[in-house]
């Protein structure tokens, strides 16, 4: 018998929290308990969204969710405030606790694209 010490998280679990931080930006969920489903770097990417964000977001959905390698999630969003749909990414990475937020961005049309 096989026992594996590192078992990755549940992909829906990384689908769940993006979930709780689109519901941080409509103001249904609090910010304070979300710093605990991030990186440092995660939460401060997080911030610096939250900061461009004018008001609260009155629609959130998750769009599509993938999973580039086992220890990363990634997952896309859409965001309106009635006026404008944007576009929003949020990667996870596993940890011993589960998957933490590492990186998100809120996509802006105006901006170049950043191809890999």
């Amino acid at each position: 018998m096989h026992c594996r010490s590192e078992i990755a998280p549940n992909p829906r679990q990384a689908v769940s929290y993006s979930c709780f931080f689109l519901n941080v930006l409509t103001g249904r969920k609090p910010a304070s308990e979300a710093r605990l489903f991030a990186t440092d770097e995660g939460w401060a990417a997080f911030a610096r969204v939250r900061r461009r964000v004018p008001g609260h977001f009155s629609q959130v959905r998750v769009r599509k969710a993938t999973l580039p390698t086992a220890t990363t999630a990634e997952v896309v969003a859409m965001v309106e405030n009635g006026r404008s749909h944007l576009a929003m990414t949020f990667s996870f990475t596993a940890t011993q606790h589960g998957w933490r937020l590492a990186h998100c961005e809120l996509l802006d049309r105006t901006q170049p694209r950043h191809l890999l």
